[in-house]
């Protein structure tokens, strides 16, 4: 349990505001939409001083290096300035559970590592490899280490390679929900709430696209967060649009759901942006915080949404899609 002080966060804060004016804002965003190739795009984050200052920033096609470096850059700064490392380490965390579920993948199929691996959890590339190829799991949290071993034993006897991903992604939420909820702080801990309402209401969406069983639904739902689950228990076997319709009924009401048209043909990247949308709704309310954690926390988003945001519009060019689809496509920004 990690209680905060907010006035131990008053550097912190004043780091943070200082670095947000270097987020990229609507006109840089404009700027790399309105660019007539993928690479002109990219110049626009050569500009902003994107990545670590290595090769990835000279060419587009190597975007993704330069992103990687981007977060790591920015988890560098957090580690740097926040009083409470565990903070900080709930965040990375994230980063653990998927070099594990990639290591895990290789390992189970027999295959070679493919080179995915990222710098930005709490272990670092290089020791995840050693910790599940030595099986040093006690330097594992609980949560990842009974998730590991699940993966083993589920996949011995049932060879079924979406076991993996089922076990580490519900492993994963439920570490990062455990981890804001240790932290004393109103703000994470709602914001703890949201992330499993929205992971929840996304699973089942996609879970009742598929047809899946009841019996799955509930194996799959995350505990906490304050969505009653008979809702989705008693939408289990009927239409996506009566469940969306019950939504309104609970707090995320129609701010949520505005401009999201869900019928039967659901679209989950719709709900993906509505719900990315409203979590940056949320972090908007630290821009009225002059001291406190609350900036810190809403920083890291605005940079992950930035990141998505960036790779949306790389991706849309290097495809050739047009400015119109990719800019429907893009999250809401945090200044």
């Amino acid at each position: 349990m990690v209680k905060i002080n907010q006035d131990n966060y008053a550097y912190a804060a004043g780091r943070i505001r200082a670095r947000e004016i270097k987020l990229l804002d609507k006109s840089r965003f404009d700027r790399m939409l309105e660019a007539q190739s993928a690479e002109e795009a990219y110049k626009v984050l050569a500009e902003a001083e994107y990545g670590l200052g290595t090769e990835s920033i000279k060419n587009v096609y190597a975007f993704e290096a330069l992103l990687a470096d981007e977060m790591k850059k920015t988890y560098a700064l957090l580690s740097e300035i926040a009083p409470d490392s565990q903070v900080v380490e709930a965040f990375k965390r994230r980063y653990d559970y998927f070099n594990v579920k990639v290591l895990l993948k290789a390992e189970l199929s027999n295959q070679d590592v493919p080179p995915i691996l990222v710098e930005t959890g709490v272990f670092s590339a290089s020791e995840t490899v050693r910790i599940i190829r030595e099986r040093d799991y006690e330097v594992l949290s609980p949560v990842m280490r009974e998730a590991v071993l699940e993966v083993y034993d589920v996949f011995s006897r049932t060879r079924d390679p979406q076991a993996i991903d089922l076990i580490l992604d519900r492993a994963s939420y439920r570490q990062f929900y455990n981890d804001l909820k240790d932290i004393r702080n109103s703000f994470v801990n709602e914001l703890a709430d949201i992330i499993v309402d929205t992971t929840n209401i996304k699973m089942f969406v996609r879970a009742r696209t598929l047809k899946k069983s009841l019996a799955f639904i509930q194996k799959i739902l995350l505990n906490g967060g304050k969505i009653d689950k008979n809702l989705y228990f008693s939408n289990s076997d009927k239409p996506v649009g009566d469940f969306i319709n019950g939504l309104n009924k609970t707090e995320f009401g129609a701010e949520l759901l505005n401009g999201l048209k869900m019928k039967e043909n659901a679209s989950i990247q719709a709900l993906e942006k509505a719900f990315d949308d409203y979590i940056m709704k949320y972090m908007h309310r630290a821009k009225l915080v002059t001291i406190g954690i609350e900036p810190v926390i809403a920083f890291l988003f605005a940079k992950e949404a930035e990141i998505k945001n960036v790779r949306i519009i790389l991706t849309g060019k290097i495809n050739g899609l047009s400015s119109q689809i990719i800019r429907e496509r893009l999250r809401m920004i945090y200044v």
